[in-house]
Formats: structure tokens, sequence, C-alpha cells
């Protein structure tokens, strides 16, 4: 087949999500697999969680953190903001998955396998509430029910009976950054020809009641929304994607979130974004058997130099 990697090549991919059965999981497995690689659902209920989470890390090149239908607590972060902010408080509408045990394994198994990836230098992607789970990780907040700020729900495409692989909001890429290269020769739905700088904009889905406020630490934002109106009259923007800064301490390593779900095909997307990080796994593989390979012929006293 085309395109289909070696055998050397070949890596595996960890996806977590709410379900193997789930269509976001297996929409993402086929992506996955078209480009020749492997992937396995990674499941929150061993009964050992630690040794779980070892041997998950020893037996994935990447991973890929899906959404959820419910949502980070909000203790995770509301303690960011000043006590008399409204933001330091549960809203209403958040139903927070530390409610449920199952699905507050899963955000237990998450939180742990994140911090392993980004430790050991793993590519990493979030989806949706994935996303939303590394800028919390990493010291951000989250806006906790969009409607309050925009006055609607345009952003919950389904509550308006519209498919995910529709596109109905525009997604601005900024230049120079991660995702303007993994989407530079996506032409965009408008324009006959697109400028080579200059933001890119491509159409996809919108499938979420929360977003990020505040960007965590080591990452920055890479997309935004179009222009949208505040109930309060005034107009900005809503993060659609971040990345790890090239300044910041992710700077090394393959770190990026989206905040549409690239797996349901509303733009052309989301197999360049699957294909980007498989190479920068298998880079990132061939660095750790390069190292692997340099350990057996050192003296055992020079060791600590790796």
């Amino acid at each position: 087949m085309a395109g289909m990697p070696s055998a050397q090549k070949e890596i595996t991919i960890g996806i977590s999500g709410h379900s193997s059965h789930s269509k976001s999981v297996r929409a993402v497995m086929r992506q996955i697999e078209r480009e020749g690689h492997r992937s396995i659902f990674l499941s929150s209920k061993a009964p050992n969680m630690k040794a779980a989470i070892q041997q998950t890390m020893a037996s994935i090149d990447a991973l890929i953190l899906m959404g959820n239908n419910l949502d980070i607590d909000p203790k995770e972060y509301m303690h960011r903001y000043p006590a008399d902010d409204p933001k330091a408080s549960r809203h209403p509408m958040t139903r927070s998955e530390l409610d449920m045990p199952a699905t507050a394994a899963r955000a237990r198994y998450e939180k742990a396998l994140l911090e392993k990836a980004l430790a050991g230098g793993m590519p990493i992607l979030g989806i949706c509430g994935g996303m939303q789970r590394i800028n919390v990780y990493c010291g951000g907040t989250l806006h906790q029910h969009l409607p309050d700020l925009v006055g609607c729900n345009k952003h919950m495409q389904y509550k308006q009976g519209i498919a995910p692989h529709v596109p109905v909001v525009p997604i601005i890429i900024k230049d120079g950054t991660m995702l303007s290269l993994i989407a530079q020769d996506i032409r965009m739905p408008f324009c006959k020809d697109h400028p080579a700088e200059g933001p890119k904009v491509i159409m996809e889905n919108s499938i979420h009641h929360q977003a990020i406020d505040r960007v965590g630490d080591g990452l920055l934002v890479s997309a935004v929304t179009d222009t949208v109106k505040m109930k309060d009259g005034r107009f900005g923007y809503l993060p659609e994607a971040i990345e790890a800064d090239p300044e910041g301490r992710y700077r090394q390593q393959f770190l990026l979130g989206v905040q549409w779900h690239p797996e349901f095909g509303a733009s052309a997307i989301g197999e360049r974004i699957i294909r980007h990080m498989a190479q920068a796994a298998i880079a990132a593989k061939g660095k750790r058997v390069i190292k692997s390979n340099m350990l057996k012929y050192l003296p055992e006293d020079h060791m600590y130099y790796i």
C-alpha cells in the first residue's frame, strides 16, 4: 500500500477514551490504521493502576487523550482564580467526571499517563476534553459553560441536529505554529488560492460546552475561533488549539490539543495530524533505540552519561 511505513518504522499509538466502541475512538483507530500503524485502546479498569500505567507506557509510542461526556472537576483549577471571582466555584452546568466511580478512575488514569508522557517526551494529542485535560494539568483553567459567555449553544452542533462530519465553525490557525505546518497544504474553503503566509482558515465541527480560559504553562494558543460576540457586548476569540511553546518546557516534543473532533473528517486536517504525530513518534522511537544500543557497549561506570 502506498504510504505504508516499513515494519521498522511502525509504531503503536494508545488511545484513552470513553469506550473502545465509541464512534470517536473507532474513527481515530481507523485513521491510525490507514497510516499503517497500530492502535490500542487504553482501559482504566485494571485493578492495579500503578502496574497498568507502567505496562501501558512500555507498550506505546504515542498517546491520544479523547473527550468525555463529563467535565474535568473544577477543583482542579478554580483555585487559580481570586477567591471573589465567580469562576472560583463550580458552575451548576458542570458535570464532574469525579462524581462517578468509572469516570473518576479514568480521570486518575489519564492524569497519570499524561504526567509520564510529558516527562518522557512522548508525542501527545488531546482531542476536545483531552485538550482541556492537558491545559488544566499544565496550570491552565477552563470556561465552565460557554453559553454564559456567548449567549447560546452555537458550539454544541449536535443540539441543533447537525452531524459531527459537518463543518460549522471557522478555525483560524496562527502562522508559524506547528499546527500551521500540518495544515499548510489544505486549501481554504472560500479561496481559490491561499497565501503562503498569514493565518490558515479551515472549517470544522464544534461539540463542546467548555473551553480554555487561561492557557497552561509551556503551552501556546495555535488556533482560535472567528470573532465571538459575548453576552456583555464585547468581541473576542476562543482558543481552538494549543501546542508546545517553542520557548517552553515541552519544546522538544510533539504536544498538540484541538478543541474540535478531527476524527470525523469535517476537514482534511485529521489524517494529517495523525500522520505528523506518527512521524514524531517514529523519530522519538529511533532516538530510544540508539540510546539503548549505546548502553550495551558503554562501560558500566559510564552509564550516567546517557
